[in-house]
Parts: C-alpha cells; structure tokens; sequence
C-alpha cells in the first residue's frame, strides 16, 4: 500500500517536472529528497476509510513512484514503497474480480522486492546474513510471490518460487513475527489451510499459525481475520466459524485500528462478499 495525502500528487507533479529537466546527478539527489517525503504519507494512506477513493487513488501513486525509481533506479525506499503498493494494491482491490491481472501486478511487486533484497546465487546463504533491516522486503516479496503463484497455478515458474517464498516468510518469522500484525503466521495459515494434505497441507497448522497473527492485534486486523474465514474455514467446511468470522468482521468497530482503516474497510466488503457464496463455498 501507498502513499498519502491527496495533496502529494500536485507536489510531486512539480517536483518530477523539475527532476526530468536536471542532469543526472541532480535528479538522484531530487529523488532521494522525495523519497522519505512520500514514504513518510504512507500512514495517511493506511487511514483513508473510503475504499473507492482508496481503489482510485492508487494506481496514480504507483505510477509516480515508478518515475521517481526510473531516475534512482536502486533507491531502497522506492523499492520497498512498490514491492508493499503493488502487493497490497492486487490484494485489495484487484485479485477478486481480474485474477489475471492480479497475477502480473504481483510478479511486477516481486520484481520490485527481488531488486531490493538482491539475493545472490547461493540462496540459502544469502537468507542466513538477511537482518531486521531486510523484514520488509521480505515479506512483500514472498507475499507477492505467493500471491502470483495463487493466480498463475499453470506457470511452473510461478510454482516454483514457492519454496522460496515459503524460506523467506520462515525467515521474517525468525527475524520479526509481529511484522504486519502477524503477517508471516497468516501466510503460514493460508499455505496450510489451502495446501493439500497430500502435499503437505496442514489445517490445524494453519489454524495455529492464524490465532498467533490475530494475537497481535488482538484480533483488529480484519484481513488476517477474513483469510482465516476464506481459507482455513471452507477446508474444513465449519460453518458455524465461518458465519461468527464474518460477524466479527463486518460488525468491527471502524476505530479499532485506525491505522490500517483501509484494509480494514476492504475486509469488511470481502468478507460480504463470502458470505453471500457460502452455499456454494460449504
């Protein structure tokens, strides 16, 4: 997820029509002005409670954070900005209704992490020298990954970065497992949850791993609630969960979490959204 005040877009619009005019130099050092400007709005953005203008106002962010990488091309803030905006950007408000499209902003995230992490040929040595520092990038990448190969289950090379995906969230839960209200244990809850036994699919697991995320925030982090609903509960097929899930979420007190209103706001409709499939989902 992305940046932050409506009033950045004119900003930035001034401020990326003087950095194209600039040599070289000049336009990195803009950039890297720019830079902790826009990442430090991210928090208004988490706020906004309107999911429309949340929807809408997104692509035009992450297009301006692609022209300021353009100029900075190994800038750490835009990487990590993109890697989280184009992950959370498919999440929200794409994956459910143009699963296709989805699939390719979550490979272009990834793209966007695997630039920030630079992982070297030997993967597993790389991961062990990775440090709090690289928790982040981490996470959005193995997260976009995941999400890429949810919605691209014929590319093999989409499957194959599983494995990895799954080594770099064991990692973040080494390293920070309260990062993203417990995200890595909902990526653990999910891949358990939707993983076939045959293949290694655990649902008690996965159970598991979703009540440690939601102990972070003491259950106000509604996505990781709704994946709990999506995914654990419809594999085995528990009603009875998945209506109180949805209860608890739609019924959430808007002022909870405040700072993560919009993903809140968007679980909320996603978990609506559930509830009028269950007879085919149950």
């Amino acid at each position: 997820m992305i940046l932050g005040r409506l009033a950045y877009p004119l900003r930035m619009g001034v401020l990326i029509g003087a950095v194209l005019a600039s040599g070289c130099s000049v336009r990195s050092i803009m950039v890297r002005t720019a830079a902790p400007l826009i990442t430090h709005g991210i928090p208004a953005f988490y706020e906004e409670p309107d999911p429309v203008l949340g929807a809408q106002a997104m692509p035009s962010q992450l297009k301006l954070l692609e022209v300021l990488l353009r100029n900075d091309p190994k800038n750490r803030r835009l990487l990590a900005a993109l890697a989280e905006g184009y992950t959370g950007y498919s999440f929200l408000f794409i994956e459910d209704e143009f699963p296709d499209r989805a699939a390719k902003l979550y490979q272009r995230a990834a793209g966007f992490g695997k630039r920030l992490l630079r992982p070297g040929d030997d993967f597993t040595a790389w991961l062990a020298k990775t440090g709090k520092r690289d928790v982040a990038g981490l996470y959005w990448t193995a997260s976009a990954l995941a999400g890429w190969a949810n919605l691209d289950l014929s590319n093999p090379e989409a499957l194959a970065a599983i494995p990895r995906a799954e080594k770099m969230m064991l990692r973040v839960l080494e390293l920070d497992p309260g990062f993203q209200y417990g995200g890595a244990d909902v990526f653990f809850g999910v891949l358990n949850s939707a993983r076939p036994v045959i293949a290694g699919g655990d649902p008690k697991k996965g159970q598991e791993h979703f009540k440690r995320a939601l102990a972070y925030s003491d259950g106000k982090f509604l996505p990781a609630k709704l994946l709990y609903m999506q995914y654990y509960t419809v594999t085995v097929m528990d009603e009875d969960l998945f209506r109180k899930l949805h209860d608890e979420i739609v019924g959430a007190d808007p002022d909870a979490l405040v700072e993560m209103r919009l993903a809140n706001e968007v679980a909320k409709l996603k978990a609506k959204r559930l509830m009028e499939q269950i007879d085919d989902l149950l």
